[in-house]
């Protein structure tokens, strides 16, 4: 398929962290326009750049690398996902929500599937900036789970290493190429494991 550019991003630097800010935002949307359609362990630096109008370098200089930039849109993705959570949980049980919440944002899935490669390449300052969002995202998480789902801090981080778990591994085996994947219903796979972990959880509160 083939990617319009979009427009070309100005060529001089940024002046403040305003300015930092939106080249960050226009280089997130153009990743996740990709990512609609190309892995995230496929995406190239030169597909991000061109699809952004511009240059790696550039990237580089706002984004710190492709890992650190992947691994920002999967941070919005989480925070668009768990906006979604929240509107569900109402309407089901928690599992039933956290699975078909995530089988409806394939980038999310992907991304996630993808992190302990891109996480491997991250500098120290990056993985400082990523576990921050880590822990953002975990609180928001845990808010979005209350009224459905109480949990003390560290069923919530339990919790949050299993979603990311299921989900990487149930999506790695979800292979849209093999002949005879493993996993042929990912919700229903996802579903099925959380059901069975959050059962643990509520069984030692």
């Amino acid at each position: 398929m083939v990617v319009s550019a979009s427009p070309r991003l100005p060529f001089a630097r940024a002046r403040n962290e305003a300015q930092r800010q939106d080249r960050l935002t226009q280089l997130t949307a153009a990743t996740r326009t990709l990512l609609a359609h190309t892995r995230a362990t496929a995406l190239t630096l030169g597909d991000i750049a061109a699809a952004a109008g511009l240059a790696k370098s550039g990237i580089l200089r706002y984004a710190g690398s492709r890992e650190a930039l992947l691994l920002r849109v999967m941070h919005d993705e989480h925070l668009a996902w768990i906006e979604a959570l929240a509107g569900e949980l109402p309407h089901t049980t928690p599992a039933a929500a956290l699975a078909h919440t995530l089988a409806a944002r394939p980038a999310l899935c992907d991304l996630i599937a993808a992190s302990p490669a891109l996480i491997a390449k991250l500098s120290p300052d990056e993985m400082r900036a990523l576990v921050a969002q880590a822990n953002d995202a975990q609180r928001r998480l845990g808010a979005a789970l209350q009224p459905a789902l109480p949990l003390s801090d560290d069923q919530l981080s339990d919790l949050t290493a299993a979603v990311h778990a299921f989900t990487g591994t149930a999506w790695a085996w979800t292979n849209p190429d093999a002949t005879r994947p493993i996993v042929t219903d990912f919700e229903s796979t996802v579903l099925r494991l959380l059901e069975i972990f959050i059962a643990g959880l509520e069984s030692t509160s």
